[in-house]
C-alpha cells in the first residue's frame, strides 16, 4: 500500500480523524547495505586465499585486500556505499586506497618476503576498488526497486515523531530508510482514541510495515501502544524505542528523547575493575609509545611557537574532569597568549582569529594536544574519552543542555567518538551534539572501540583534518 493510500485512508476514516487531531504520513528511504558488502569483501578475501593456497599467488594479495578493507570500514563506506552523495564516496572511496595502500607497504617494509611484483599491485588495486563502485551501482539499483529496504512506521503523540523523520529527511543518518510518521498528537489517553489504536494494527497489517518506532514520552500513552500493538509484535513485526532506533542508525544517543529510566534499563554503560585496569594499562603503554616516538617532533614544536609569537609554548588551563573535579590540562599554545583579555572566556571555533599561523597547522594536524600525554600518564585523562571543558562552560551547558553533567561519569580523553564525528563546538547546539556521541561512547566503551577511535584519529592526523 503506498504512502499516499495510506494517508488517504487515514483522513477519510472519521475515527482516525477526530476533531483536533492531526495524522500525517510522510516517506523516506534506507537501504541496508552493509551485509552485502561485508559478504562481497569476505568472498573477494576468500577467492586471494585461495588462490595463495594453490600456489598461484603469495600472500601479498590477501594482505593488501586485507588492509584496504580495514579503511573501508574505518571510513564507514561499508554504511554510506548507497546513501552518500558521489563527490563523498569518490573521496572516501579513494582515501581507504591510498591508506591500505600505505599500511600494506608498511607490512612489506617489515616483512620482505612479502614484497609484490608491480603487476600484482596494480591488478589487486584495480580489483579492490572496483569492489565498491560496482556495489554501489548494483545496490542503489535494487534500493531504487525496493530491495534492501525497510518499511517503518514512526508513532507517538507531539512533535517528537515529526522530529525524528525531520532527522531523517535531513539526511542526519548514514544510511536511508523507508519511514512513514504516524502523529497522534491529540494524545492517546482519551477514550475517543480507542478506535483509532485498533487502526494501527490494521495499518501495520496493510502497509506492510516491517518496524515501527515508538517516539512518545508519555508513561500511560506509551504503554496502550503497547497494548495495541502486542498481538503484532508476537507476529514477528519489530518494535523500537526511538532513541534505540536513532542510535543505531547514528552512533550517537538522542538526547531530546531521553528519560532517566532509559539510562536505568538500556543494556550497556557496563563498568568492571578489570576492564578499569586494562584501560588504564593501555593508557599508560600508549602514551609512553607517543612520547617515545614524538620526543624531537615535541621539541621542535615547542621552538617553533616561542619563535613565532610571544608567550610559552606550554598553555595550561583548568578542565571538568572525572566526577567533576577539575585539573590543569597541558597544551601547546596555539593562540596569542592574551587571546581572552578583553573577551574572557570564548568557545573556540575553527576559524578563529585568535590563532597564530603555527598554532593554525598545530590544529589541522590536532599536534597542539600531544601535551595531554602528560595528563594521561599523570592519570587525569585517558587517550580516549569525552574532551573536558573549562569550568565556566561547564556551568552554562548543564543548564542549557539535559543529562550534561552524565559525561563526567568518564574520565576525559585526548581524543574521543564526538571528535572523530564533529568538528569544534562553538555553540550549546554543538556542545549538544557531542554530548549524544559522548553518551554513546560512554554506552559502548570498550578497549576494541577505543582502539576504532585512536585509528580514525589517526586518519584525520594524516589527512590534515584537525576538528
Amino acid at each position: 500500500m503506498s504512502t499516499a493510500a495510506i494517508e488517504n485512508a487515514l483522513w477519510r476514516s472519521p475515527a482516525a480523524a477526530p476533531a483536533g487531531a492531526q495524522l500525517r504520513v510522510r516517506a523516506h528511504t534506507l537501504a541496508r547495505p552493509r551485509g552485502a558488502f561485508l559478504a562481497a569483501e569476505l568472498t573477494l578475501l576468500a577467492v586471494a586465499v585461495l588462490q595463495t593456497a594453490w600456489g598461484r599467488h603469495g600472500l601479498e594479495t590477501p594482505t593488501m585486500f586485507a588492509c584496504c578493507a580495514v579503511f573501508f570500514h574505518i571510513n564507514s563506506l561499508d554504511k554510506s556505499i548507497v546513501s552518500s552523495k558521489a563527490s563523498q564516496f569518490w573521496i572516501d572511496l579513494v582515501e581507504s586506497l591510498l591508506l591500505g595502500v600505505l599500511a600494506s607497504a608498511f607490512l612489506f617494509y617489515v616483512f620482505p618476503g612479502l614484497i609484490p611484483r608491480v603487476g600484482t599491485v596494480i591488478v589487486a588495486g584495480l580489483i579492490i576498488g572496483l569492489l565498491p563502485v560496482m556495489l554501489r551501482l548494483c545496490l542503489r539499483h535494487l534500493a531504487a526497486r525496493g530491495k534492501f529496504v525497510e518499511e517503518i512506521l514512526i508513532v507517538g503523540t507531539g512533535e517528537l515523531p515529526a522530529k525524528l523523520h525531520r532527522e531523517l529527511r535531513r539526511g542526519a543518518f548514514r544510511s536511508k530508510r523507508h519511514a512513514q510518521v504516524l502523529s497522534l498528537s491529540e494524545g492517546l489517553a482519551d477514550r475517543g482514541r480507542a478506535i483509532e489504536l485498533a487502526d494501527l494494527t490494521e495499518l501495520v497489517a496493510r502497509g506492510q510495515i516491517s518496524r515501527v518506532v515508538i517516539a512518545e514520552m508519555d508513561s500511560r500513552n506509551r504503554e496502550r501502544l503497547a497494548a495495541t500493538l502486542l498481538d503484532s509484535r508476537l507476529r514477528g513485526l519489530q518494535v523500537d524505542d526511538a532513541v534505540d532506533f536513532y542510535e543505531e542508525l547514528s552512533g550517537k544517543i538522542w538526547v531530546e528523547a531521553l528519560n532517566p529510566q532509559w539510562f536505568v534499563y538500556t543494556k550497556g554503560f557496563n563498568r568492571s575493575q578489570a576492564g578499569a585496569f586494562l584501560k588504564r594499562s593501555f593508557d599508560v603503554t600508549f602514551a609512553l609509545l607517543v612520547v617515545l616516538l614524538t620526543a624531537p617532533l615535541l621539541a621542535a614544536i615547542a621552538i617553533a611557537i616561542r619563535l613565532s609569537s610571544a608567550g610559552p609554548a606550554l598553555f595550561r588551563q583548568v578542565r571538568v574532569g572525572l566526577h567533576g573535579k577539575t585539573f590543569t590540562i597541558y597544551k601547546f599554545r596555539s593562540m596569542r597568549h592574551d587571546a581572552e583579555v578583553e573577551t574572557g572566556p570564548a568557545w573556540a571555533a575553527e576559524c578563529d582569529e585568535r590563532v597564530t599561523k603555527v598554532g593554525r597547522l598545530l590544529r589541522i594536524f590536532r599536534l597542539d594536544e600531544l601535551p595531554q600525554v602528560l595528563n594521561v600518564l599523570k592519570g587525569d585523562m585517558s587517550m580516549v574519552g569525552p574532551r573536558p571543558e573549562r569550568p565556566y562552560f561547564v556551568d552554562r551547558l548543564e543548564q542549557d543542555i539535559p543529562f550534561y553533567s552524565l559525561r563526567h561519569y568518564l574520565k576525559p580523553g585526548i581524543t574521543g567518538w564526538a571528535q572523530v564525528m564533529c568538528r569544534y563546538g562553538a555553540s550549546v547546539d554543538d556542545s549538544c551534539e557531542k554530548l549524544q556521541y559522548d553518551l554513546y561512547y560512554a554506552k559502548h566503551m570498550s578497549l576494541r572501540s577505543d582502539a576504532a577511535i585512536l585509528l580514525k584519529t589517526v586518519r584525520i592526523v594524516l589527512l590534515g583534518r584537525g576538528r
